[in-house]
């Protein structure tokens, strides 16, 4: 279950429990372990947001939408390598940057979207 309450108060403990998922797959033979199943099938959806799509949005990205809903989380890679994590619930978010060998497996991850 993820926590609830402010999103800048839960987004890094919501961001490690999800990135600690995604190492296990991510390093998993095949991709997968019987208790989280397939990195594949891990998020929702990879997708390109245009630049404009949202309100006061100036940049395209790259989205890695883990959940959607209230509350939810996702991954977005700019075209400048920046990686972020992102959780949203109703009318709040926050988010902490993704770095290192973290960031580099989102981006791995995403690599067949192009900007």
């Amino acid at each position: 279950m993820t926590p609830r309450g402010k999103c800048v108060d839960v987004v890094e403990k919501v961001f490690e429990d999800t990135m600690q998922d995604i190492r296990t797959l991510y390093k998993a033979e095949d991709q997968q372990t019987e208790e989280l199943g397939k990195l594949s099938e891990y998020g929702l959806c990879i997708d390109k947001v245009e630049a404009g799509t949202f309100k006061d949005q100036r940049d395209a990205y790259i989205r890695y939408q883990i959940c959607w809903g209230g509350p939810s989380k996702e991954f977005r890679i700019y075209e400048n390598g920046e990686v972020e994590f992102w959780y949203l619930d109703w009318f709040d978010g926050a988010c902490v940057g993704v770095e290192g060998e973290d960031a580099e497996i989102i981006k791995d991850i995403c690599s067949f979207i192009q900007f």
